[in-house]
């Protein structure tokens, strides 16, 4: 038998170490596993390239990739699986394009889709599209249910601007953030792409941390207000639902 490769073993130890330790510097991760601070920046970096970490502010943590294949080796059938029925009832509900976010340090990246049948309408990208936290629907409804240091980090980081009405000042997505936990949902206005909005709620994980986040995106033109409370309910609902589902197979688990 071929003889374990070296790096791999402390890519491996590295990423258990970050798991207990998270966020935490290079410095004090290289004394941890007690491997030189050189050796351990490569393994973050390798860890980082494969989408395993993510550097915030000179700060290393997890990101979610982690979870979710520990969910499909648990023996679930994935995220996606578990969220099938809750996208075909929303998807029932609005005729609009109802989707599934996972959290990737600091984007989103969409997993599932249910498309619109309305001639007008927003055609989700394909699967593995992202956007910034703070850009979409689904990203502000995740952002506003992580720890406050984890939100602060997220919101010292340069906001770009990915439309004309992205909001990039982080007082504003404070406040923001704190209508989204009071409400249950969050919503955009034209600050994903043009002529688009949206609502989303967050599906978390046991500890009330989001990991993911359901999302209905329809032309700015029937987002009235009457709808967003519709829909935003509606997908909140799903969300809690979705939540405790991932919590009991956890358990179950």
């Amino acid at each position: 038998m071929a003889a374990p490769s070296s790096s791999v073993l402390r890519a491996l130890e590295v990423c258990e170490a970050l798991g207990q330790h998270q966020p935490i510097g290079v410095r004090e991760l290289s004394r941890l596993v007690e491997v030189p601070r050189s050796s351990a920046l490569r393994a973050l970096e390798s860890l980082e390239a494969a989408g395993w970490a993510v550097r915030t502010n000179g700060m290393w943590s997890l990101s979610l990739r982690p979870a979710v294949v520990g969910l499909q080796a648990s023996g679930l059938a994935g995220l996606r699986g578990l969220a099938a029925a809750a996208l075909n009832r929303l998807s029932a509900l609005s005729n609009e394009s109802v989707r599934l976010w996972i959290r990737e340090g600091d984007r989103v990246v969409l997993v599932e889709s249910r498309e619109s049948a309305q001639p007008v309408r927003f055609v989700s990208p394909p699967p593995g599209a992202s956007l910034p936290l703070h850009a979409a629907a689904s990203g502000k409804a995740i952002l506003a249910h992580l720890p406050r240091q984890e939100i602060e980090e997220i919101l010292a980081l340069p906001l770009a601007a990915v439309a004309a009405h992205t909001i990039t000042d982080p007082a504003r997505l404070r406040e923001d953030l704190a209508t989204v936990r009071s409400r249950g949902y969050a919503m955009t206005s034209q600050e994903a792409g043009d002529d688009i909005g949206g609502v989303a709620a967050a599906i978390t994980d046991p500890s009330g941390t989001a990991v993911a986040a359901v999302s209905i995106a329809l032309p700015m033109h029937r987002l009235t207000d009457a709808i967003v409370a519709n829909y935003g309910g509606a997908a909140a609902a799903e969300a809690r639902g979705l939540s405790a589902e991932l919590a009991g197979s956890l358990r179950a688990d």
